[in-house]
């Protein structure tokens, strides 16, 4: 496959933005560059995706029919707040770059992104405190078969989609 389909399809796949540059990396520079611009189109619909989400099962999923309709409250307090966290860290981030040199710029990215790391382990370390053995026990192999099926899915979904849309595109 070509560099650019390749980049396509690990851009797609991939869940964090530091793993598909890797992954990236590793095919080349076209693949690399496609990839980031995939994963980062990615990252930006992220929150146009959580809207529709919300609202559609707002509306469609979790509405009951004798239930008045849903208004803006109802939508609120379905809506992944992190993403707003997204969104603000992105927009001071942008204006604090913009204000300072190369430099302290990059110092000040060295913090966020340690402290970044920190907050994820707690998240992970609270997930971890959560987790219970019989509760896996309970749900049985066939959560793991949907998940298992899900991502095959996901993968030759991803690659028909990058073959479709990249073949014959080219990184200039």
């Amino acid at each position: 496959m070509s560099p650019e389909v390749a980049g396509a399809w690990i851009g797609g796949n991939i869940d964090t933005t530091a793993a598909v540059t890797a992954a990236g990396t590793i095919v080349g520079e076209q693949a690399l560059q496609v990839a980031t611009i995939v994963k980062v189109t990615q990252n930006a619909l992220m929150g146009v995706v959580a809207v529709a989400l919300t609202a559609y099962f707002a509306f469609k999923v979790e509405r009951r029919p004798e239930a008045r309709r849903p208004g803006l409250g109802d939508l609120w307090a379905r809506f992944p707040k992190f993403v707003l966290g997204f969104v603000a860290a992105s927009v001071i981030a942008t204006w604090w770059l913009s204000t300072v040199t190369a430099d302290a710029g990059k110092a000040t990215i060295g913090v966020a992104n340690d402290l970044r790391v920190w907050f994820l382990i707690l998240a992970f370390v609270s997930i971890g405190l959560e987790f219970r053995v019989a509760s896996l026990k309970e749900a049985g192999w066939r959560p793991v078969g949907v998940f298992a099926a899900a991502t095959v899915v996901n993968v030759v979904l991803a690659l028909g989609l990058a073959a479709l849309l990249f073949s014959g595109f080219s990184v200039t």
